[in-house]
């Protein structure tokens, strides 16, 4: 029997060192860090030179959040903002951040552009006219018979001043000049610098370099205490957006979720930030420093002063979309009415 016993104790051994360590089920964590990670979703993003419309943007590239997404901005394009959405409604592009209007003026014409995220709680448009004028121009009243610049037809630049105008008691088709300066900030200046225009529908950064400059003076800020609702009917309204269509928000539903992510993280720090850290930030990354060329540190940190108040959290407002779709309806810049839930796709940014 002890013989028996040391035989099988000798083989159940040489049994255990043949067939090696007893294999493990691999940790979770293993798992997760053998996984790879699947390759970036390449996008392109469109926009104008408008720093209230690209601020979050700007930080997303200077904080590589679009890289935290698995993102790759492959072109952010800046242009003339009639013609990107024309690009857009054609699916030449995807995303692009978009003044109110653009989304009912598509929609009305089959396109069904919706907005995803809000980034500016605030209407951004003022009037800057050139310096000569200040002793002539004193309210908007009087600017019959002058020549004003904005971008291109249908545009938030064209939108508000057909506001203002009509606020004025002025006849945008009668009493002054509207003429189309395009996408181009450098186009704006000189316009107004050499007296092509007599004054401009005006936004960042181009309205804080002219009058840095003495080119231009202040006719109306609609930063300036009271002037929103005087001009809007409200001290706030759903301004700007990133937009995309319902082809993309139908297949590329993650995608769209991760561009949101960007610009609510944008949004984030740019309310938790004073102008000054912000304007440190994007000076220090020579891809989101490219769009203030020609202004130095200060006037960067100025700019971004001036326009601050206007970035929320990103949600979407009942109340915003009112303000600017009655605005949209009063003045005539559309040819009917949507709804909110035409005009928004709140899965991702929510609704308040």
């Amino acid at each position: 029997m002890r013989r028996l016993f040391v035989a099988l104790l000798v083989t159940a051994i040489a049994f255990v060192a043949c067939a090696g360590p007893v294999a493990t089920s691999p940790s979770p964590t293993a798992s997760a860090q053998a996984t790879p990670k699947p390759p970036k979703d390449k996008v392109t993003l469109t926009g104008i030179n408008s720093t209230e419309l690209n601020l979050p943007t700007l930080v997303a590239i200077a904080k590589d959040y679009f890289g935290e997404e698995n993102i790759e901005l492959g072109d952010f394009v800046i242009g003339s903002s009639g013609t990107l959405r024309q690009a857009m409604i054609a699916k030449q592009y995807d995303f692009g951040l978009y003044a109110f209007v653009h989304i009912p003026i598509a929609r009305l014409a089959g396109s069904p552009f919706k907005s995803v995220i809000e980034l500016h709680d605030q209407e951004i448009f003022g009037i800057v006219v050139r310096t000569q004028l200040r002793d002539q121009v004193k309210a908007v009243k009087d600017l019959k018979g002058k020549k004003i610049g904005f971008t291109t037809p249908g545009s938030g630049t064209w939108a508000l001043g057909n506001v203002y105008l009509k606020k004025a008691g002025l006849d945008p088709d009668k009493d002054v000049e509207l003429v189309s300066l395009g996408g181009d900030n450098a186009v704006f200046y000189t316009a107004l610098q050499s007296g092509r225009v007599d004054a401009i529908v005006s936004f960042e950064p181009i309205a804080e370099r002219v009058i840095a400059d003495n080119v231009g003076y202040f006719l109306l800020d609609i930063y300036a205490s009271g002037q929103h609702r005087d001009q809007i009917g409200s001290d706030k309204a759903a301004a700007l957006h990133l937009v995309t269509r319902e082809d993309v928000l139908a297949t590329k539903p993650d995608l769209v979720k991760r561009m949101v992510n960007v610009q609510k993280k944008g949004l984030d720090f740019i309310r938790g930030n004073s102008a000054s850290a912000i304007a440190d930030l994007i000076m220090g990354n020579t891809t989101s420093a490219a769009q203030f060329q020609g202004l130095d540190r200060s006037l960067v940190t100025k700019v971004i002063d001036h326009i601050k108040s206007g970035f929320g959290t990103g949600c979407i407002s009942r109340s915003g979309f009112d303000t600017e779709m009655k605005i949209s309806m009063d003045y005539k810049l559309v040819s009917g009415p949507i709804t909110f839930e035409q005009f928004a796709e709140t899965t991702f940014a929510g609704a308040c």
